[in-house]
């Protein structure tokens, strides 16, 4: 049967794969309708590559002509130089267009593409369906750095599983693929970021690729064979396209749906092949095209965004797409068929342009991380928060929390005692920190009751009702989760401070039962119920930076959401109003008059309410307390606590 393999030629249906998956890729990401799915076009073109890299790494290998240094040169060639063509043209445009600190978060992402690092960056800033990723113009190079990582660690398994014993290859291939298909699946509900943006939980595609093209080369499929073949795995890319969305879990199991559909394209490719869909002209020159499609398809989305501070109108989306087809015709035939063209088959040196475009990358990336470290000087854009000035916001929020007792640590050392006396829980999401920062400034130099934090709910992936409590599938919080109902039988609690943003929002339902628990536990326990204040679509730091002023943070039509103004679904508000004792409503304490016109948006010494879309900043959440204490009510009075006192929860 080794007689009888076939080896890789053109094969015009991988141009047709390559086109629908690049489409899909560029509507998604202009909001066409139809295609909320389109995502799963960057998945498609992860089998592709598994199939092809792997063809041609076998074939060299089986001639004796295979060459690390050769592959790795080409491979350079091939990729980096659209690139840094892309990379840079999108710099220069940002200094004009950004502000300083988006500029500044752009440059690292910028610097860690073209040293093919992207997809760690955007994990540890996490989150591709956060508002903010809308907002980043390189998000969409994530891919390409699990790509370029891919090819670190490719040829040497392929040579190691070639050169092996006999069904050594297949075994190899299919272990990997279900070592880390099963990770994938296993991992995504801990950490959908990780196993959406790493590596291995996506080399399975890489592999399922792989696995597409031994079965091409071993057993050649008859016409009809390929036409169901074809039909079928059109079909699945096609429902993935059109049936997900943003709210669909994803990677996970579900990645497998247009993963398999690519691999059934790829195993009935043929040299001749018939499909209209896959090779007519259209299909095919866009397939060329797909590399550049995809590499400025996104830059000029976001930063439209960021010049007009408005959403998509049609006429512009169809500028944009406009725009994008000629920046990539640029792309194509000015850089990248400069550099690289199919079908070459002479050793690529090392001397020349991988060495060139090496030396580029790595000058382009220190130039980059410059500009990151000094967004404020680079930047064309005079505002009035600075870039140091927004992270300076930013971290002095957590200044006092962060020196906090959490829920898993009280008990375990000195500093973290078990309370002598009642305590005080704050428990919520990110809003958990807003919560402690105005209890603590209406309190002031008051001696009070012990403060306990839980630490946020925002990490407890898979976080459900489990019973009358809640669970999580990261160990993390399910290790806070246990101490907090543990701490039922140890500790009294006095107060619950719940502080979360849309408090009553059926993703609260775990938060409101864990509350529901402990009154029946400890019926004597106040429980306080923090209310949201304005939040933003855009993060206030930029309106303030658009518009000059912090007003632009309470303008009506740039708000997302205002508590008893803005309509939003509250399915729990009345199970939280059963258990709270009491509500701290931000509306009533600080606005006057006509709401949003009188709420104010800054403190009376000019510090901005938020920096991002709704968390409130330390100055400003102080404030909130000093008013707060102007009214001390009642569940205030009882939080203050001399040291000697043996108080209950009734004092």
């Amino acid at each position: 049967m080794s007689d009888n393999k076939r080896r890789l030629t053109y094969l015009s249906d991988i141009d047709g794969l390559r086109a629908i998956a690049v489409l899909a890729v560029v509507l998604f990401h202009l909001k066409i309708a139809g295609f909320d799915g389109g995502y799963v076009g960057v998945d498609i073109f992860f089998v592709i590559s598994g199939f092809l890299i792997s063809g041609l790494i076998r074939d060299r290998v089986e001639t004796g002509n295979f060459s690390f240094s050769d592959f790795y040169a080409r491979r350079v060639s091939r990729l980096l130089p659209a690139v840094l063509a892309t990379v840079g043209v999108t710099a220069i445009a940002s200094i004009f267009i950004l502000q300083p600190d988006a500029l500044g978060s752009f440059a690292l992402s910028a610097a860690a593409s073209v040293l093919s690092a992207a997809n760690f960056i955007f994990y540890f800033e996490s989150g591709y369906w956060d508002a903010s990723a809308e907002l980043k113009p390189l998000l969409h190079l994530w891919s390409l750095g699990v790509e370029e990582q891919f090819y670190l660690f490719w040829p040497a398994f392929i040579v190691l599983l070639a050169n092996a014993p006999r069904y050594a290859y297949k075994w190899g291939l299919s272990g990997l693929f279900l070592l880390s298909f099963a990770a994938c699946i296993y991992y995504t509900p801990i950490d959908s970021a990780a196993s959406f943006y790493l590596l291995p939980f996506r080399v399975w595609q890489f592999a399922l690729g792989a696995l597409a093209l031994e079965i091409w080369r071993m057993y050649p499929l008859t016409e009809f064979s390929r036409q169901i073949s074809r039909s079928l795995g059109l079909a699945l890319c096609g429902i993935s396209i059109v049936t997900f969305s943003e709210n669909t879990v994803f990677p996970g199991w579900l990645a497998f749906a247009p993963s398999a559909g690519a691999a059934l394209v790829l195993m009935s490719a043929h040299e001749t092949s018939g499909s209209v869909w896959l090779s007519n002209r259209l299909a095919r020159w866009l397939g060329r095209l797909s590399y550049a499609l995809y590499l400025v398809h996104w830059p000029p989305i976001v930063l439209y965004r960021h010049y007009s501070v408005t959403e998509l109108t049609p006429e512009i989306t169809v500028g944009l797409a406009l725009a994008t087809l000629i920046l990539a015709l640029v792309l194509h035939y000015g850089v990248e068929r400069q550099f690289y063209r199919r079908g070459h088959n002479t050793a690529t040196p090392w001397r020349g342009i991988p060495s060139y475009t090496l030396g580029g990358s790595i000058l382009l990336a220190a130039l980059l991380f410059g500009l990151h470290q000094n967004p404020d000087q680079f930047a064309y854009q005079r505002v009035l928060l600075s870039a140091e000035a927004i992270q300076d916001y930013k971290s002095h929020r957590f200044s006092l929390t962060r020196h906090v007792c959490r829920i898993d640590t009280v008990g375990s050392n000195e500093r973290c005692p078990l309370p002598d006396t009642s305590a005080v829980l704050f428990l919520g999401n990110s809003h958990e920190d807003d919560g402690y920062n105005i209890t603590v400034a209406a309190l002031g130099t008051d001696t009070h009751r012990p403060f306990i934090r839980f630490g946020s709910v925002n990490d407890c992936r898979d976080f459900e009702v489990d019973g009358d409590w809640a669970s999580s599938s990261n160990p993390a919080c399910q290790l806070r989760l246990a101490a907090l109902r543990k701490s039922l039988v140890s500790t009294t609690w006095h107060t619950i401070i719940y502080s979360a943003r849309r408090p009553y929002a059926e993703n609260k339902r775990p938060l409101i039962t864990m509350l529901e628990a402990i009154r029946l536990e400890q019926p004597r326990t106040n429980i306080v119920l923090i209310e949201d204040y304005l939040s933003t679509h855009r993060e206030c730091a930029s309106l303030i930076n658009e518009y000059g002023s912090s007003k632009a943070c309470g303008e009506l039509e740039n708000l997302a959401g205002l508590p008893g103004v803005l309509d939003e679904y509250r399915p729990l508000e009345e199970r939280a109003n059963a258990v709270s004792n009491v509500k701290l409503n931000k509306l009533e304490l600080l606005c006057s008059g006509q709401i949003p016109a009188s709420c104010p948006t800054e403190t009376p010494l000019g510090h901005p309410m938020s920096m991002d879309e709704h968390h409130l900043t330390f100055e400003f959440a102080q404030w909130v307390g000093e008013k707060l204490a102007e009214t001390n009510p009642p569940w205030l009075q009882t939080l203050r606590h001399k040291a000697e006192a043996k108080a209950s929860p009734s004092d």
